[in-house]
C-alpha cells in the first residue's frame, strides 16, 4: 500500500512539472506539439526517478546511496517550498489555489522523507541481522 501512495505522489509531481514546463511556453506565445510534450513529459519523469526507484527492494547499498541522491534536488526545492518560505502561512489561508499546492508540497515532504526513511531503515536492519 505504501508503494502506491509513494508511486502515485511521484506521477502527481512528474505531471505536475510537465505541465508547469508547458504552461512557460505556451504562456509566451509559442506553439505546443508533441516533441514538446514528451520531452516535458520525460524531464518530469527523471526528476521523480528516484522517487520510482526509492519503491523497490534493492539490495545494493551503492544503488541506494545513488538513489537518495536523486532524490535530493526535488526533496531540497520541497523543504525550501514548504518551510523556508516566508510566506508559507499566509498561502495556507490564501485562495483555494494556494491552499491545495501547499498541501501538495507538505504530502510530497513527507512522502520524500518517508522513503528516505525507509531505505535507510532496510540498510541498517540488514546490517543488524548480518550481526547477529
Amino acid at each position: 500500500m505504501t508503494n502506491f501512495v509513494i508511486r502515485t505522489v511521484a506521477i502527481f509531481f512528474a505531471l505536475a512539472f510537465a505541465y508547469l514546463s508547458l504552461s512557460f511556453p505556451a504562456g509566451v506565445g509559442e506553439s505546443i506539439n508533441i516533441i514538446h510534450l514528451m520531452l516535458f513529459l520525460f524531464l518530469g519523469v527523471l526528476s521523480q526517478l528516484g522517487l520510482f526507484l526509492s519503491t523497490y527492494q534493492i539490495k545494493n547499498w551503492i544503488f541506494k546511496l545513488l538513489i537518495a541522491v536523486i532524490m535530493i534536488p526535488f526533496f531540497m526545492l520541497l523543504l525550501r517550498s514548504t518551510f523556508f518560505d516566508s510566506s508559507f502561512l499566509n498561502r495556507l489561508t490564501g485562495a483555494p489555489i494556494q491552499i491545495a499546492s501547499s498541501v501538495a508540497y507538505i504530502v510530497g515532504f513527507a512522502v520524500y522523507l518517508y522513503s528516505f526513511y525507509r531505505m535507510v531503515q532496510e540498510q541498517y536492519n540488514k546490517n543488524l541481522k548480518r550481526d547477529c
